[in-house]
């Protein structure tokens, strides 16, 4: 079944309907995303591959950068590179697992200079609801600490948080610094069923897959593995569960020639003894696996 397209753009709008939330959630949330990404069927977007992924990691907390070398040793034996989420006081912190993850040909995307509500730089300060020019602070900071202490020079970003703390403003302002994508909003959140899209100001937004047991939150570890909040331990919890959901995923994606935009916090993955195997089934002979900017250096399809 394809989510009829008038029924699924209104749906996306419903993203604080807590009622429809739970309908879907409790009922059918497999066969809801699944519903979604079956519009992709037929378009052999990724041809001779059956699907695309990116793999990024969020590097918000000491712990998660402390976590960044173990993670590129086992990247190392793989062909496919990863996205990381830089915050511009923790390059300052730790310059060198940084300058790592560019030496090794990874990614480094921008995340702000202090990633406002993160509880020990910047608590209680929710991005979105700073004024435009301390937004721009955030962002210019970060670009700046990137460029002079690891001599590389983002052109994408992603906000801090997601759900209610995302707004498309954002769009201006990466177009204003001459940025050209964004990884900050969500599949439920968008209309294209999970492909990349054009967004305001030419912006590219690459919107993150969601969990298929929770079609209305990001697939991230955090959920996964430490979010208390009930509806998330009851239907799903632990390593293995996260494992088996992100399988689920690829074989989703690769039935239905789709996207999967996945990130993890890079502090989880200790807690993951199956991750290498993850990374092993992403470098599969059929699937593209690819960061934001070799999307975009490719010329892949960009969704209307």
């Amino acid at each position: 079944m394809v989510l009829p397209e008038r029924l699924y753009r209104w749906i996306t709008t419903q993203n604080s309907n807590l009622p429809l939330i739970g309908l879907i959630t409790f009922s059918a949330p497999k066969f809801f995303v699944r519903s979604i990404l079956n519009g992709n069927r037929d378009k052999q977007l990724w041809s001779p591959k059956k699907a695309c992924v990116t793999l990024s990691f969020d590097c918000d907390y000491p712990d998660d950068v402390v976590a960044i070398p173990a993670i590129l040793d086992m990247l190392k034996p793989y062909r496919y590179k990863a996205s990381f989420a830089a915050v511009g006081y923790w390059v300052q912190k730790y310059p060198k697992e940084h300058a790592a993850v560019v030496e090794q040909g990874h990614e480094l995307m921008n995340h702000t200079y202090s990633h406002p509500d993160n509880e020990l730089l910047n608590p209680g300060r929710k991005f979105r609801y700073i004024s435009k020019d301390e937004k721009m602070e955030e962002i210019v900071k970060c670009h700046d600490i990137c460029k002079t202490l690891l001599g590389v020079e983002p052109i994408g970003m992603r906000v801090p948080h997601f759900k209610h703390l995302f707004s498309d403003d954002i769009y201006a302002l990466l177009s204003e610094v001459g940025y050209r994508y964004s990884s900050s909003t969500w599949l439920t959140n968008t209309t294209t069923r999970g492909l990349p899209f054009r967004a305001k100001h030419n912006i590219i937004e690459f919107p993150l897959t969601t969990c298929p047991k929770h079609p209305f939150t990001v697939f991230d570890t955090w959920h996964s593995l430490n979010a208390q909040r009930l509806s998330h331990r009851l239907l799903h919890r632990g390593p293995e569960s996260y494992l088996e959901l992100f399988r689920d995923l690829l074989t989703m994606a690769r039935e239905t020639g789709s996207y999967l935009n996945i990130y993890m916090d890079p502090l989880d993955i200790k807690k993951i003894p199956g991750f290498e195997t993850m990374l092993r089934l992403m470098a599969e002979e059929d699937l593209e696996v690819v960061t934001y900017s070799q999307y975009l250096e490719r010329g892949m399809h960009i969704a209307s």
